[in-house]
C-alpha cells in the first residue's frame, strides 16, 4: 500500500527516517511530506507513534482538472463504498493553490456531492455529513498546476494535536515542530535536557516523551481510523500495548525553567495533562538565573521574538542567554529557533550549524552552538 506522510517545511527527511524505522519498505522525501509504502500494520504504527508527521493519508485518486466538474468526475470514480460506510459520517478538507479553481467551501461541496452520488446511485441513500467530528475525514488537494488528489484521512485530526495542551500560554509551538527541533538537535535523550524559557512547556513534554519513549499515540488515542469499515481492532489493540510496554519510568533529568509564573504554571497543567509531572522539573528563574544541571547536556529553547518582543528588549534577553551560556553551560550544546536576524550577531558565538525552517507563517532559522568545557 502507498501512504503519504504531510508534515511541516524542514521535517521531510527526519521523518522519512521515522517511517523508515517504523518499518516503511521504501520511503521518499517530497515537499512537506513523505510518500512511504508499507501495509495495514505499518499504518497503524505511523498513527501511533510518529512524532514527525501531521497526517497520515491514503491516496484513492488523482488527476488533471480544469474546472470545479472535473473535480467532481474524478472524485465519482472512485468507490467509497468499499471505504465508508452507508451509517458513517463524512467530512471533506480541501487545500488548493490553484490561481481560478480556488473556493475552497465549493470544492468541498462538489467532492461531497460526488461521494453521496456513488452512494445514492448503489444504495439509493448515503452518509450524513459531519464537518466538526466526521467518522471518515476525506482530503482534496489543489496544486497550482491542476492536479487533484483526493486521499482518506487515517489520523481524523492532526497529530500534533497530543492531547496534553490544556493551557496555551503565548505563542506556543506546534508540537511537531517541537518534536523536528529536538531531533535535528541531534540531543542524546540519556542525558540533560534544559529549556529555560519554557513557556507552556511544548519543547518540555516532547523531550520527556521521547527519553520515555512514551508514543504520542498513548497521549490521544483518539483516530479517525477506529471508525474505519474493515478496522482491525484485535492488531490495533496488539500494537498499543506493545507501545505501553515500550514506555520507561525513570526519566528525571528533563529541566524548565520561565521568568512568568503564569508559564510556570501552564507547563505544570500540561505536565500533568501528558502525565509526565513526576518527569519534569519546572520552576519560576529568569534565564540568567536558570539552573543548570553540572552534566553536560542539551538547552534547547524557543526565546521571545518579532511580536512577542516590544521594542528594545530583544538586546537584554540576548545578553542574558549568551552570559547563561558562557557562565554555566560548559560541555553544553546550545539550540535556538528564532525569526530575529539581530539573534547571532548579539549573541556573538561561533554556530555549529544552521537550519531554514517555518514557525507558522514565519521563516525561522534553528541554530546550535557548542558551549566547550571549562579550561583548567
Amino acid at each position: 500500500m502507498l501512504f503519504f506522510a504531510k508534515t511541516l517545511p524542514g521535517l521531510e527527511d527526519i521523518l522519512r527516517k521515522e517511517l523508515l524505522d517504523l518499518g516503511a519498505s521504501e520511503a521518499r522525501s517530497v515537499l512537506r511530506g513523505v510518500e512511504f509504502e508499507g501495509d495495514e500494520e505499518l499504518m497503524y504504527k505511523a498513527l501511533i507513534h510518529s512524532r514527525l508527521a501531521l497526517r497520515i493519508l491514503v491516496p484513492m485518486v488523482s488527476g488533471h482538472v480544469e474546472s470545479e466538474q472535473d473535480i467532481y468526475d474524478l472524485t465519482k470514480t472512485v468507490p467509497w463504498y468499499d471505504h465508508i460506510r452507508r451509517t458513517n459520517t463524512i467530512a471533506i478538507d480541501t487545500v488548493t493553490t490553484h490561481r481560478v479553481i480556488n473556493h475552497g467551501v465549493f470544492l468541498s461541496q462538489k467532492t461531497k456531492d460526488a461521494v453521496a452520488d456513488v452512494f445514492r446511485e448503489r444504495f439509493g441513500e448515503r452518509p450524513s455529513v459531519d464537518v466538526k467530528n466526521p467518522d471518515v475525514l476525506i482530503h482534496l488537494h489543489l496544486n497550482n498546476e491542476g492536479k487533484a488528489s483526493l486521499y482518506l484521512d487515517p489520523s481524523g485530526r492532526s497529530l500534533n494535536q497530543r492531547g496534553y495542551r490544556q493551557n496555551a500560554w503565548k505563542a506556543p509551538l506546534n508540537e511537531v515542530l517541537a518534536a523536528g527541533l529536538i531531533t535535528l538537535s541531534g540531543w542524546d535523550p540519556e542525558t540533560p535536557f534544559l529549556d529555560p524559557m519554557c513557556g507552556s512547556g511544548t519543547l518540555l513534554i516532547e523531550a520527556a516523551l521521547i527519553a520515555k519513549k512514551k508514543a504520542p499515540g498513548l497521549v490521544n488515542p483518539t483516530f479517525g481510523v477506529t471508525k474505519w469499515p474493515g478496522f482491525r481492532k484485535t492488531l490495533w489493540q496488539g500494537l498499543m500495548m506493545e507501545a505501553r510496554v515500550q514506555v520507561r519510568r525513570d526519566v528525571d533529568w528533563i529541566f524548565g525553567s520561565d521568568i512568568e509564573q503564569g508559564a510556570v504554571d501552564a507547563t505544570k497543567t500540561n505536565l500533568s495533562a501528558a502525565s509526565l509531572m513526576h518527569n519534569v522539573r519546572v520552576g519560576v528563574a529568569p534565564v540568567i538565573g536558570c539552573w543548570v544541571p553540572r552534566e553536560a547536556g542539551h538547552i534547547i529553547t524557543n526565546p521571545p521574538y518579532g511580536e512577542r518582543l516590544s521594542e528594545g528588549t530583544f538586546q537584554n534577553i540576548y545578553a542574558d542567554i549568551r552570559t547563561m551560556l558562557l557562565d554555566k553551560a560548559y560541555g553544553y550544546k546550545a539550540s535556538f529557533i528564532t525569526s530575529d536576524v539581530e539573534f547571532r550577531k548579539l549573541i556573538g558565538l561561533r554556530e555549529d550549524r544552521r537550519i531554514s525552517l517555518k514557525n507558522g507563517p514565519l521563516d525561522v532559522e534553528f541554530i546550535t552552538y557548542t558551549m566547550y568545557p571549562k579550561r583548567a
